[in-house]
């Protein structure tokens, strides 16, 4: 009874939205393809506008990159709006023999539009010690598609392009060096930059890019305090602001209008988050945002909508009132909004379509 008590609470948070999605599609379920876990979902609208979806395989369990297991990361795509999705196919399969052991978590997506290509972001883990795993190190690789996720290159190391002099790149996490690319999507700036978030776990966050659309990738700006898991995005008059997973039942705010060379900071406990990775994307004038709206529990997954660059947000529409996790967003070609994200206690990775309209209807009252 407790458990139902639990639930019937939850759904009664997500009645004071607007609206709730229906039943959604689910695109990875644990045990599928022999795969024991499927997490960490990420989302684009391709160059043509074709959706592209990636996720962790996990081969063994649901641990993070950091236990001993094949990792690789999966890819499904839909060209009729996520009506319909191809079957599941790696975008790499690293190597795991008796001679060498890889594994890829983590994935991320940012799509260039002026040149037609998609980039891959993920952590990449090469066990040197497998009895102490905490002397190993994230290595930072990408991976791009030029024909709207259909076929992805090789594997491309840019640990050392984007590290940050400030930050102990290259030590193992024992020695403070737990530092990794956010899963999600980046963006790409009105110049034409590309632009993404990494991170120094206990420290804070700081934004990586290119400038020539993807041959070359470095560090830009400097790094700020107080941040995890986050996501980047463009106000309206130029600026860049971060929205960081942090402790407390909100989320940390960092704020730069000169390019990430300085930032101001501020802490948003209006925004509820139960310290979980989440999405803030822009359509057009709108600032939307999906996260589990809950200081404290994983569930009750909202996308929510600004109309005023962050400063304030409405109550949004319910995504999914049950368990739910980290969460990535889409436009779809129709103006509506994809939503991928983990549902049923990390069992399933999970589709649905959000109304644009739905989301903006509380405005218009």
């Amino acid at each position: 009874m407790k458990g139902w008590k639990v639930l019937a609470s939850l759904a009664a948070v997500c009645m004071h939205a607007a609206v709730c999605t229906g039943a959604p599609e689910v695109l990875w379920r644990n045990g599928m393809d022999g795969i024991a876990s499927y997490r960490i979902p990420a989302l684009c609208a391709a160059p043509n506008g074709d959706l592209v979806a990636a996720c962790d395989a996990r081969s063994k369990n649901a641990g993070d990159l950091n236990v001993f297991q094949p990792i690789n990361i999966s890819i499904r795509r839909s060209t009729d709006d996520g009506k319909t999705w191809t079957k599941a196919v790696n975008s790499w399969t690293w190597r795991w023999d008796d001679a060498e052991k890889w594994a890829g978590s983590d994935p991320s997506l940012v799509v260039d539009r002026q040149a037609g290509k998609i980039f891959l972001f993920y952590n990449v883990w090469k066990w040197e010690d497998t009895k102490n795993w905490d002397r190993n190190i994230y290595r930072f690789y990408v991976q791009e598609s030029s024909d709207n996720g259909v076929t992805w290159s090789k594997p491309r190391d840019i640990s050392k392009d984007i590290a940050f002099p400030e930050w102990p790149f290259g030590k193992a996490r024992n020695a403070g060096g737990f530092i990794f690319i956010s899963s999600g999507s980046g963006i790409q700036t009105k110049d034409g930059t590309l632009l993404h978030t990494i991170v120094h776990v206990g420290d804070g966050n700081a934004l990586f890019g290119s400038e020539d659309h993807g041959k070359t990738w470095k560090a830009i700006g400097k790094p700020v305090k107080n941040g995890d898991e986050c996501k980047v995005v463009e106000l309206g008059d130029g600026a860049w602001m971060i929205n960081s997973r942090w402790r407390g039942g909100g989320r940390q705010i960092h704020v730069s209008r000169d390019r990430g060379r300085t930032w101001e900071s501020r802490y948003d406990a209006n925004l509820a988050d139960p310290q979980c990775n989440a999405q803030i994307m822009r359509c057009g004038k709108v600032l939307l945002f999906s996260n589990c709206k809950s200081p404290s529990r994983r569930a009750c997954l909202h996308v929510r909508a600004s109309l005023d660059d962050g400063a304030t947000w409405g109550e949004g529409v319910c995504v999914c009132p049950e368990g739910a996790a980290y969460s990535d967003m889409a436009m779809l070609k129709n103006g509506d909004i994809g939503v991928l994200y983990e549902g049923a206690g990390y069992a399933t990775v999970n589709f649905t379509v959000v109304p644009r309209a739905d989301v903006v209807r509380e405005f218009k009252k």
